[in-house]
């Protein structure tokens, strides 16, 4: 059974549809890329699953339908990261942030403090715990956003370009960390983003236009679909574009996205 299915979405705004029979199956520990341009629908789509928004679709989560009677216990085990991360902020530091919801779910002092050190080592959050969340930087803002979906250990992460304005290097680590709680946790993740350079780790890539998939296959194959992605006005990584001329010429076999693995590749 999916851990998530959306069945004939259907939600527009005002007289637009932005989903109309849109459809989408999830396999629990799959990673999920979801990109696409600024009005793809992306951040629609987050919102239905959040349950912020009403749509008239058949959406499951857990085997469960999502409706306002199930939303309670279906919210507990998913994380959702935002991109402005600060309109969910409500404490004055973000030790405080971290531990918010483990407080209120009545967990135990210990097992919090024991958490917050976990994830802040995890995202090198250590030297912002004492200090204000509104006083941090927007990608440390998103970073902290990151560590409090984590605190709930999620079966699902759910990220609307939850990395934007992380620097580069930091966004690398943090893609690794993330890697970790799929391979060993086996954590779904759902990421919605327009920078493709974040599906590195990605299991699965779905190009979305205009609420529409345009591709949807295993990760790194749809970069075939170079065309179409410029087409809709994505920018395809150097890596890849480097990559498929290098095969083109029969110097490697694969497309590869990261940069210092294909590096590594040509000097073999």
């Amino acid at each position: 059974m999916p851990i998530i299915e959306i069945k004939n979405l259907t939600f527009r705004y005002k007289d637009k549809f932005i989903y109309d029979g849109f459809n989408l199956s999830v396999e629990r520990g799959e990673w999920i890329t979801i990109a696409g341009p600024n009005g793809a629908g992306k951040t629609t789509l987050v919102k239905i699953l959040a349950g912020l928004v009403k749509s008239y679709s058949d959406v499951s989560i857990f085997g469960k339908k999502l409706t306002r009677k199930n939303m309670y216990n279906i919210r507990k085990e998913v994380g959702f990261v935002f991109d402005v991360p600060e309109n969910f902020f409500a404490c004055e530091t973000v030790e405080d942030e971290l531990a918010f919801s483990l407080e209120n779910m009545a967990v135990m002092p210990k097992t919090i403090r024991k958490k917050i050190d976990d994830v802040s080592k995890l995202l090198k959050l250590e030297k912002l715990l004492k200090r204000n969340p509104s006083d941090l930087s927007g990608g440390e803002k998103q970073k902290v956003a990151l560590g409090c979906a984590l605190m709930l250990e999620p079966r699902i992460l759910v990220l609307d370009e939850a990395l934007m304005m992380v620097d580069v290097n930091e966004r690398d680590e943090i893609l690794k960390v993330l890697k970790m709680y799929n391979d060993e946790k086996r954590v779904t993740i759902l990421s919605f983003t327009h920078n493709l350079d974040e599906a590195i780790y990605s299991k699965r890539l779905i190009i979305l236009n205009e609420g529409k998939v345009v591709v949807d296959g295993p990760f790194p194959y749809v970069f075939n679909e170079e065309r179409v992605m410029r087409k809709i006005g994505l920018e395809v990584p150097f890596a890849i574009e480097l990559s498929q001329k290098l095969r083109v010429y029969g110097i490697i076999d694969d497309i590869e996205l990261d940069l210092e693995r294909l590096v590594s590749k040509i000097w073999k």
